[in-house]
């Protein structure tokens, strides 16, 4: 539950989810975050008037739901809530890819798909996306040389989830967008060792068996009860593209199925994003970039637009580091050119956090030398650095801190 309270009844254990001023305008790295100091109160209570805090994740303004052991430290006693949960998204996952792994199996030895289970393993992703779809797809970011069908398939599958939730995708579409996403691969089973793990670019005839794999698998479903016409479609059609030129029915624009059209936007972020041993691995802002730039002729251009929406990949109070070595905090999405958002500039090249900051615009053609590589994670220790020394710059420093 969001509440609004007077800066004078902050106390440690709150959570802040807002507050009367622009993010711009204050000496915090996170739009959202728990008190733990009474340096972070002091500093809200100069600041501000009010702020907002999120019962649900902090304590009250009545009596905390804390033990207090000194000035400086405190025991949150909802954090185990949060680590179990975090477990059981982890849980969630790796069962997923165990299940999908017997089911691919029994499909190589020429059985049919087990319904049950991967309907089991599609409706068990549903609830945990609709409860916290960015802790999910972080679960997928994570490094590993675990290159499986079972792997990949759940991966698309969440992020598929991801983005039908964002867009709000109607329940019953959700699942047939989930199984669809899950089973997008399944005719891959029958593509030989020799193809799939070549490290080599295939050959013509090469190319032409892999192909097949959008053919095998509806083969392979068709001997399946109860699956729905738009599963067979993503299996059928996902390799399909705008200008016609995809496989195997050269379908173009709306001629491909929205479901279907998602799922190929998805499947190809999954494949450029995930640490393969045959190439190179590409970042998610390298891979969207990829999917933004490629123009409406290949993918679904305003689909495109609200997958990168989905994901949030630049989110205000998102810290990031530049090509020139400097860091920033966004302070505003672009809607234009999301990949290109406009930041708050905190440290020089140097890693020198700067007493004056400045506003930097990506989106403004004098910065297009100017890129993101990549982002600090909200648990990074250089942010809560970050803070400190931001604050004791605010302070009265004459000179430039440097981080180290």
């Amino acid at each position: 539950m969001t509440k609004k309270i007077d800066v004078t009844q902050l106390r440690k254990g709150m959570f802040i989810c807002g507050t009367d001023r622009k993010w711009i305008d204050i000496p915090f790295f996170r739009k959202k975050f728990l008190i733990t100091s009474d340096k972070q109160i002091s500093t809200l209570q100069e600041y501000c008037e009010f702020v907002y805090i999120d019962t649900e994740k902090g304590v009250d303004v009545s009596p905390a739901i804390i033990e207090q052991h000194n000035d400086d430290t405190f025991v949150d006693l909802d954090s185990s809530k949060q680590i179990h949960e975090d477990t059981s998204y982890r849980k969630n996952y790796e069962d997923s890819q165990t299940i999908l792994s017997e089911v691919l199996n029994d499909v190589r030895l020429g059985r049919c798909v087990d319904n049950p289970k991967v309907r089991g393993v599609v409706q068990e992703l549903i609830v945990n996306i609709v409860k916290d779809s960015q802790s999910m797809i972080g679960l997928i970011q994570s490094k590993d040389k675990n290159d499986t069908l079972a792997r990949k398939s759940v991966n698309v599958c969440i992020l598929a989830l991801a983005f039908g939730k964002h867009i709000g995708i109607p329940k019953d579409k959700m699942y047939e967008l989930g199984l669809g996403a899950l089973l997008h691969d399944i005719g891959m089973v029958q593509i030989p060792n020799r193809i799939l793990l070549k490290k080599q670019p295939l050959t013509p005839a090469e190319r032409t068996i892999m192909e097949k794999h959008t053919e095998y698998g509806l083969a392979i479903l068709a001997k399946t009860q109860e699956i729905p016409v738009n599963v067979l479609k993503i299996v059928h059609s996902h390799h399909e593209r705008m200008d016609g030129k995809g496989y195997p029915q050269k379908l173009q624009d709306k001629e491909i199925g929205l479901l279907v059209r998602m799922v190929t936007i998805v499947s190809v972020y999954e494949a450029l994003t995930r640490e393969r041993f045959y190439t190179e691995t590409l970042s998610p802002v390298a891979a969207l970039k990829y999917l933004y730039t490629s123009g409406k002729a290949i993918f679904d251009a305003p689909l495109v637009e609200k997958f990168i929406q989905a994901l949030g990949i630049y989110p205000s109070g998102c810290v990031v580091v530049l090509n020139s070595g400097e860091i920033g905090v966004v302070v505003n999405v672009n809607p234009q050119d999301r990949l290109r958002p406009t930041l708050r500039i905190v440290t020089n090249a140097q890693k020198q956090l700067l007493a004056q900051e400045s506003v930097l615009e990506l989106a403004d053609r004098t910065t297009k030398d100017i890129e993101i590589i990549k982002t600090l994670a909200m648990d990074d220790p250089i942010i809560e650095l970050l803070m400190t020394l931001h604050e004791q710059v605010k302070g009265g420093a004459n000179e430039a801190v440097k981080l180290k």
